[in-house]
């Protein structure tokens, strides 16, 4: 399972992420799965940003939902980024794919440790890795392609 995790960090790839919560469940790892599934699924306070927009939903966000466009202005356009645990962006249309994801956006979110990549458009593990740029290893990267789901 070392091995397993080194080698997800070092090489700055993102995981499937119905892989990567199997993983957690047979590696015995229940109190990580049971905080990725709570960010993953259940209703928390967050903060929708897309195209510039910005709305914030209850009292100190744990979920920030953005789209791809919007990655690059996060770290100076949201206030409320102490608390932010998960990160979800989509990728909604195929120009999206000719944009980058600079995780220095990120620097300032003290508590971020998910940065989770739903694409909706048909496209491959290689290609959403292609898209990550400065990765420190900092971060778990999942993605999902959900084509019409």
């Amino acid at each position: 399972m070392l091995f397993f995790l080194t080698t997800t960090f070092s090489f700055a790839q993102s995981e499937n992420v119905d892989s990567y919560l199997t993983n957690l469940e047979n590696s015995g790892q229940d109190s990580k799965l049971s905080d990725l599934k709570h960010l993953l699924y259940d209703l928390q306070s967050a903060v929708y940003v897309s195209s510039g927009d910005i709305n914030v939903y209850g009292d100190q966000p744990t979920a920030l939902f953005t789209d791809i466009s919007s990655v690059n202005s996060l770290n100076s356009s949201i206030a409320t980024k102490s608390d932010i645990e998960i990160v979800s962006i989509k990728i909604e249309k195929m120009t999206d794919l000719n944009q980058s994801i600079d995780l220095n956006s990120f620097s300032a979110f003290e508590k971020l440790k998910y940065i989770f990549i739903i694409s909706g458009i048909g496209t491959n593990p290689s290609v959403i890795n292609n898209l990550i740029k400065n990765d420190t290893s900092k971060y778990v990267l999942l993605y999902k392609i959900s084509i019409g789901g």
